[in-house]
């Protein structure tokens, strides 16, 4: 392509264009226009035109890769997506199943807890059977000396306290870790074997189906209970041999109310027969028994 550099210029006879030899001269400066044919500016037009349409081409392609990326990318997260939900279903499933199964033991471990006091009740003569709480003394609620602090002058100081042992319906064979939270769970309550013998109890902060147990100090300090109510404050676990079933033994700060339904069968028996001979003794007229002998 021949091309030929002018300079403009603007004088008193109208605008001129000078030639240059070539872009820049030093004296006359930049080309202010170019000259070419009118075959080299069609060559021109058509050589613009079909980069152009090129680069119109190429960012069509590119679009197109764009697009296509991002389609395997919605593709790939929706796939993510479906896995996830199907994976949360089936969680969600397991989760449905083994909460119904646990309900299944708990009502199963709850009948055979059931059974298994209503039969230690038939056992025991404790009725009636299928509603008697299971709990019986089995010795004596007495009386006893602990240890409430510690003197320089007189040394260890000692005060009242009561202890009973309370036999559970619950067979020894059962391991105490299986049955400890059991026993517990019937102690509290507002219908807790514990309420029916006026005795208060704490529980832990760190886990509330336990019973607290310390000293007996720490049982009456008045911070906690300034109403020096009765509260238990030590307990222990045992296995009676001879019954075979578990017993917890309590000590609190006062006595213990001797409840008539856990005395067991003993006392309601002498009662009985006591009442029996009253009413024996009632089918006579006063005479016939002191009458004189003839």
């Amino acid at each position: 392509m021949s091309v030929v550099w002018l300079r403009e210029k603007n004088g008193l006879t109208g605008t001129k264009y000078e030639e240059m030899d070539s872009q820049y001269n030093v004296e006359k400066g930049h080309a202010t226009h170019v000259r070419i044919t009118v075959d080299e500016y069609e060559k021109l037009l058509s050589t613009i035109a079909s980069y152009k349409k090129k680069l119109s081409e190429e960012q069509t392609a590119h679009q197109k890769d764009v697009n296509a990326e991002k389609k395997k990318s919605v593709e790939a997260n929706n796939t993510v997506v479906d896995k996830v939900n199907e994976a949360m279903k089936k969680a969600t499933e397991r989760v449905a199943i083994a909460e119904a199964e646990a309900e299944r033991q708990k009502n199963l471990n709850k009948n055979l807890l059931r059974i298994a006091r209503e039969r230690a009740n038939a056992k025991r003569g404790l009725q009636p059977k299928k509603s008697h709480c299971g709990y019986r003394f089995s010795g004596k609620i007495t009386q006893t000396k602990v240890k409430a602090g510690y003197d320089k002058k007189s040394g260890v100081i000692y005060a009242d306290a009561w202890t009973a042992t309370l036999e559970s319906p619950y067979d020894a064979t059962i391991p105490i870790h299986q049955i400890e939270d059991q026993v517990f769970k019937d102690l509290r309550g507002s219908d807790g074997i514990l309420n029916k013998l006026y005795v208060n109890y704490w529980t832990l902060k760190n886990d509330p189906d336990r019973i607290w147990k310390g000293d007996y100090q720490s049982a009456i300090d008045d911070e906690v209970n300034p109403e020096k109510k009765n509260y238990l404050f030590d307990y222990k676990f045992m296995i009676n041999p001879k019954s075979q079933l578990w017993e917890i033994q309590i000590t609190t700060t006062k006595s213990i109310r001797p409840l008539d339904e856990m005395m067991g069968p003993r006392r309601r028996k002498k009662e009985q027969e006591e009442a029996k001979k009253k009413e024996i003794v009632d089918d006579f007229p006063l005479f016939d028994r002191l009458a004189p002998d003839l």
